[in-house]
Protein backbone atom coordinates (compact mmCIF):
# COMPACT_ATOMS: atom_id res chain seq x y z
CA UNK A 1 0.00 0.00 0.00
CA UNK A 2 0.99 3.59 -0.96
CA UNK A 3 1.02 5.98 1.94
CA UNK A 4 -0.99 9.26 -0.18
CA UNK A 5 -1.61 12.58 2.19
CA UNK A 6 -4.90 13.59 2.29
CA UNK A 7 -5.19 17.13 2.44
CA UNK A 8 -8.98 18.39 3.81
CA UNK A 9 -9.49 22.25 3.62
CA UNK A 10 -13.07 21.86 4.39
CA UNK A 11 -15.64 24.94 3.42
CA UNK A 12 -12.58 26.91 1.33
CA UNK A 13 -13.09 29.58 -1.24
CA UNK A 14 -12.17 28.82 -4.99
CA UNK A 15 -8.45 30.56 -4.97
CA UNK A 16 -7.53 28.40 -2.21
CA UNK A 17 -8.72 25.02 -3.88
CA UNK A 18 -7.12 25.74 -7.28
CA UNK A 19 -3.66 27.24 -5.65
CA UNK A 20 -3.19 24.06 -3.06
CA UNK A 21 -3.91 21.38 -5.84
CA UNK A 22 -1.75 23.46 -8.47
CA UNK A 23 0.84 24.17 -5.39
CA UNK A 24 1.87 21.21 -4.03
CA UNK A 25 1.80 19.80 -7.31
CA UNK A 26 4.58 22.16 -8.51
CA UNK A 27 6.36 22.29 -5.51
CA UNK A 28 7.47 18.70 -4.91
CA UNK A 29 10.42 16.96 -4.90
CA UNK A 30 12.32 13.92 -6.66
CA UNK A 31 9.85 10.58 -5.90
CA UNK A 32 7.14 12.37 -3.79
CA UNK A 33 4.22 10.91 -2.52
CA UNK A 34 0.47 10.99 -3.74
CA UNK A 35 -1.46 13.46 -2.45
CA UNK A 36 -5.28 14.05 -2.67
CA UNK A 37 -6.78 17.74 -1.87
CA UNK A 38 -10.82 17.54 -0.57
CA UNK A 39 -12.91 20.53 -0.05
CA UNK A 40 -16.52 21.99 -0.54
CA UNK A 41 -15.63 25.12 -2.54
CA UNK A 42 -17.65 28.35 -2.22
CA UNK A 43 -19.90 28.77 -5.49
CA UNK A 44 -17.76 29.98 -8.65
CA UNK A 45 -17.28 29.74 -12.34
CA UNK A 46 -14.66 27.63 -13.07
CA UNK A 47 -12.83 28.26 -16.80
CA UNK A 48 -10.46 25.78 -18.37
CA UNK A 49 -6.78 26.85 -18.60
CA UNK A 50 -7.71 27.48 -22.14
CA UNK A 51 -10.73 29.45 -21.90
CA UNK A 52 -11.46 33.04 -21.22
CA UNK A 53 -13.95 35.82 -20.01
CA UNK A 54 -16.16 35.51 -23.72
CA UNK A 55 -17.68 32.27 -22.39
CA UNK A 56 -19.51 33.93 -19.75
CA UNK A 57 -22.49 36.82 -18.89
CA UNK A 58 -20.85 40.44 -18.77
CA UNK A 59 -22.86 40.45 -14.99
CA UNK A 60 -21.67 37.85 -12.41
CA UNK A 61 -22.69 37.41 -8.98
CA UNK A 62 -19.98 34.83 -7.99
CA UNK A 63 -16.11 34.73 -8.76
CA UNK A 64 -14.75 33.52 -11.78
CA UNK A 65 -11.25 30.96 -11.73
CA UNK A 66 -9.29 29.76 -14.53
CA UNK A 67 -8.18 26.62 -13.16
CA UNK A 68 -4.33 25.64 -14.46
CA UNK A 69 -6.29 21.85 -15.96
CA UNK A 70 -7.55 21.55 -19.19
CA UNK A 71 -11.82 20.85 -19.95
CA UNK A 72 -14.25 23.72 -20.34
CA UNK A 73 -16.54 25.94 -18.18
CA UNK A 74 -17.84 24.66 -14.72
CA UNK A 75 -19.93 26.01 -12.17
CA UNK A 76 -18.44 24.66 -8.85
CA UNK A 77 -20.02 25.19 -4.97
CA UNK A 78 -20.46 23.74 -1.97
CA UNK A 79 -23.02 21.03 -3.07
CA UNK A 80 -20.16 19.20 -4.75
CA UNK A 81 -17.23 17.09 -2.92
CA UNK A 82 -14.54 18.31 -4.71
CA UNK A 83 -10.70 16.70 -5.26
CA UNK A 84 -7.95 16.54 -6.99
CA UNK A 85 -5.70 13.63 -7.07
CA UNK A 86 -1.91 14.46 -7.43
CA UNK A 87 0.65 11.69 -8.36
CA UNK A 88 4.14 11.63 -9.83
CA UNK A 89 4.66 11.69 -13.22
CA UNK A 90 6.70 7.98 -13.45
CA UNK A 91 3.17 6.93 -11.56
CA UNK A 92 0.34 7.37 -14.12
CA UNK A 93 0.09 6.30 -17.29
CA UNK A 94 2.56 7.65 -19.80
CA UNK A 95 -0.44 8.92 -22.18
CA UNK A 96 -2.34 11.78 -20.85
CA UNK A 97 -5.48 10.08 -22.58
CA UNK A 98 -5.01 7.25 -20.31
CA UNK A 99 -5.01 9.45 -17.17
CA UNK A 100 -8.70 9.49 -16.69
CA UNK A 101 -9.75 5.74 -16.54
CA UNK A 102 -6.47 5.54 -14.15
CA UNK A 103 -8.16 8.69 -11.64
CA UNK A 104 -11.54 8.10 -11.90
CA UNK A 105 -11.81 4.65 -11.17
CA UNK A 106 -12.13 5.44 -7.40
CA UNK A 107 -14.75 7.83 -8.02
CA UNK A 108 -16.83 5.01 -10.00
CA UNK A 109 -16.12 3.03 -7.54
CA UNK A 110 -17.36 5.06 -5.08
CA UNK A 111 -20.82 5.84 -6.86
CA UNK A 112 -21.30 1.96 -7.34
CA UNK A 113 -20.52 1.84 -3.34
CA UNK A 114 -23.55 3.51 -3.16
CA UNK A 115 -25.48 2.08 -5.91
CA UNK A 116 -25.29 4.54 -9.03
CA UNK A 117 -24.43 2.59 -11.87
CA UNK A 118 -22.08 5.75 -13.31
CA UNK A 119 -19.90 4.54 -16.18
CA UNK A 120 -16.73 6.73 -17.52
CA UNK A 121 -16.83 8.08 -21.13
CA UNK A 122 -13.82 9.57 -21.49
CA UNK A 123 -12.91 12.00 -19.02
CA UNK A 124 -16.48 12.29 -17.93
CA UNK A 125 -18.89 10.50 -15.58
CA UNK A 126 -22.33 9.35 -16.78
CA UNK A 127 -25.06 8.25 -15.05
CA UNK A 128 -28.29 7.03 -16.86
CA UNK A 129 -27.22 8.82 -19.66
CA UNK A 130 -26.40 11.91 -18.34
CA UNK A 131 -22.91 13.44 -17.22
CA UNK A 132 -22.43 13.43 -13.57
CA UNK A 133 -19.33 14.46 -13.37
CA UNK A 134 -17.14 15.87 -15.57
CA UNK A 135 -12.61 16.06 -15.08
CA UNK A 136 -9.40 18.45 -15.89
CA UNK A 137 -6.01 17.67 -15.85
CA UNK A 138 -2.53 18.51 -16.45
CA UNK A 139 0.75 18.24 -15.68
CA UNK A 140 2.04 20.87 -13.36
CA UNK A 141 5.99 20.77 -12.04
CA UNK A 142 6.40 16.79 -11.91
CA UNK A 143 3.43 15.94 -11.23
CA UNK A 144 -0.12 14.36 -12.96
CA UNK A 145 -3.15 16.41 -11.41
CA UNK A 146 -6.49 14.71 -12.06
CA UNK A 147 -9.78 16.78 -10.50
CA UNK A 148 -13.02 16.69 -10.07
CA UNK A 149 -16.31 16.72 -7.88
CA UNK A 150 -19.15 14.42 -6.68
CA UNK A 151 -22.07 16.30 -7.63
CA UNK A 152 -24.83 16.74 -4.85
CA UNK A 153 -27.14 19.12 -6.56
CA UNK A 154 -26.64 20.99 -9.66
CA UNK A 155 -27.91 24.43 -9.86
CA UNK A 156 -28.83 24.73 -13.59
CA UNK A 157 -30.35 27.99 -13.69
CA UNK A 158 -27.45 29.37 -11.79
CA UNK A 159 -25.02 27.97 -14.62
CA UNK A 160 -27.27 28.70 -17.26
CA UNK A 161 -27.17 32.68 -15.92
CA UNK A 162 -23.33 32.43 -16.02
CA UNK A 163 -23.03 32.08 -19.61
CA UNK A 164 -22.61 34.49 -22.56
CA UNK A 165 -25.93 34.31 -24.54
CA UNK A 166 -26.62 36.49 -27.19
CA UNK A 167 -30.60 36.11 -26.94
CA UNK A 168 -32.97 35.11 -23.88
CA UNK A 169 -33.73 32.33 -26.65
CA UNK A 170 -30.11 31.07 -26.28
CA UNK A 171 -30.55 30.69 -22.44
CA UNK A 172 -33.90 29.45 -21.99
CA UNK A 173 -32.74 26.84 -24.82
CA UNK A 174 -29.55 26.67 -22.54
CA UNK A 175 -31.81 25.37 -19.32
CA UNK A 176 -33.71 23.01 -21.10
CA UNK A 177 -30.85 21.52 -23.19
CA UNK A 178 -28.85 21.32 -19.07
CA UNK A 179 -31.96 18.89 -17.62
CA UNK A 180 -31.22 16.81 -21.06
CA UNK A 181 -27.44 16.49 -20.65
CA UNK A 182 -26.91 16.53 -16.87
CA UNK A 183 -27.67 15.09 -13.61
CA UNK A 184 -26.96 14.91 -10.10
CA UNK A 185 -27.10 12.79 -7.16
CA UNK A 186 -30.30 14.14 -5.59
CA UNK A 187 -31.83 13.23 -8.77
CA UNK A 188 -31.35 9.55 -8.20
CA UNK A 189 -31.42 9.52 -4.32
CA UNK A 190 -30.85 11.08 -1.02
CA UNK A 191 -28.04 12.87 -0.82
CA UNK A 192 -25.37 11.19 1.55
CA UNK A 193 -23.68 13.11 4.09
CA UNK A 194 -20.00 14.09 3.51
CA UNK A 195 -18.27 12.29 6.29
CA UNK A 196 -19.62 8.71 4.59
CA UNK A 197 -18.71 9.88 0.95
CA UNK A 198 -15.35 10.66 2.06
CA UNK A 199 -14.55 7.00 3.96
CA UNK A 200 -16.06 5.13 1.10
CA UNK A 201 -13.98 7.07 -1.35
CA UNK A 202 -10.61 6.46 0.84
CA UNK A 203 -11.44 3.33 0.53
CA UNK A 204 -11.51 3.07 -3.09
CA UNK A 205 -8.30 5.19 -3.54
CA UNK A 206 -7.05 2.12 -1.67
CA UNK A 207 -8.70 -0.62 -3.75
CA UNK A 208 -8.23 1.16 -7.01
CA UNK A 209 -4.75 2.87 -6.42
CA UNK A 210 -3.30 0.89 -3.55
CA UNK A 211 -3.39 4.63 -2.25
CA UNK A 212 -3.52 4.30 1.88
CA UNK A 213 -4.52 7.99 2.18
CA UNK A 214 -4.12 9.47 5.89
CA UNK A 215 -4.70 13.06 7.12
CA UNK A 216 -1.67 15.53 6.06
CA UNK A 217 -0.50 18.97 6.73
CA UNK A 218 1.28 21.23 3.81
CA UNK A 219 4.72 22.46 5.30
CA UNK A 220 6.33 25.66 4.53
CA UNK A 221 8.11 25.69 1.38
CA UNK A 222 4.41 24.01 -0.15
CA UNK A 223 2.89 26.87 1.56
CA UNK A 224 4.79 29.72 -0.06
CA UNK A 225 3.98 28.14 -3.47
CA UNK A 226 0.52 27.85 -2.80
CA UNK A 227 0.65 31.67 -2.15
CA UNK A 228 2.67 32.32 -5.30
CA UNK A 229 -0.56 30.34 -7.49
CA UNK A 230 -3.18 32.07 -5.70
CA UNK A 231 -1.29 35.31 -7.02
CA UNK A 232 -1.07 34.20 -10.40
CA UNK A 233 -4.62 32.51 -10.00
CA UNK A 234 -5.96 36.17 -9.02
CA UNK A 235 -4.66 37.81 -12.09
CA UNK A 236 -7.28 39.43 -14.87
CA UNK A 237 -8.16 37.02 -17.39
CA UNK A 238 -8.25 37.45 -20.75
CA UNK A 239 -11.56 37.64 -23.16
CA UNK A 240 -9.96 34.91 -25.65
CA UNK A 241 -12.17 32.80 -28.05
CA UNK A 242 -14.88 30.82 -27.30
CA UNK A 243 -14.54 27.10 -27.41
CA UNK A 244 -17.96 26.89 -28.93
CA UNK A 245 -18.99 29.40 -31.29
CA UNK A 246 -21.52 30.82 -30.29
CA UNK A 247 -22.38 28.22 -27.60
CA UNK A 248 -21.76 25.94 -25.55
CA UNK A 249 -20.42 21.90 -25.16
CA UNK A 250 -22.93 19.89 -22.80
CA UNK A 251 -20.81 16.89 -22.14
CA UNK A 252 -18.74 14.40 -24.46
CA UNK A 253 -21.82 13.70 -26.58
CA UNK A 254 -24.13 16.90 -27.16
CA UNK A 255 -23.34 20.92 -27.23
CA UNK A 256 -25.71 23.99 -27.72
CA UNK A 257 -25.05 26.15 -30.57
CA UNK A 258 -26.05 28.96 -33.03
CA UNK A 259 -27.33 26.88 -36.20
CA UNK A 260 -28.76 29.37 -39.02
CA UNK A 261 -29.37 32.04 -36.46
CA UNK A 262 -30.92 29.80 -33.98
CA UNK A 263 -29.63 27.88 -31.01
CA UNK A 264 -29.78 24.42 -31.26
CA UNK A 265 -28.55 21.22 -29.87
CA UNK A 266 -26.22 19.20 -31.67
CA UNK A 267 -24.55 16.07 -31.56
CA UNK A 268 -20.96 16.04 -31.38
CA UNK A 269 -18.53 14.28 -33.50
CA UNK A 270 -15.60 13.06 -31.31
CA UNK A 271 -13.15 12.63 -34.59
CA UNK A 272 -13.69 15.72 -36.22
CA UNK A 273 -15.29 17.94 -33.47
CA UNK A 274 -17.91 20.20 -34.18
CA UNK A 275 -16.90 20.55 -37.83
CA UNK A 276 -18.86 17.09 -37.62
CA UNK A 277 -21.66 18.03 -36.25
CA UNK A 278 -25.72 17.81 -36.45
CA UNK A 279 -28.79 18.99 -35.56
CA UNK A 280 -30.32 16.98 -32.84
CA UNK A 281 -33.18 19.20 -31.72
Amino acid sequence: MIPARWIDLGRTDALTFHATYAGLAAGRQEDPLPAVVWGRVAAHVCLGQSQGMCELADALDVPVVRRPLGGGTVWVDDMQLSYALIAPLASVPPRHADWYEWALGPAIATYRDFGLAVERDAEDLWLAGRKIAGSGAATIGRSAVVASSFLLHFPRERFACAIAAATETFRTRLLEALALAMTDWAAHGPIPDEATVRARFQRALARELGWHAQAGAVDVAEAAEIESWRTELSEPIDAGTRRVPDGIKLNAALALATVNGSPALVRRERAEGLQGRHRVA
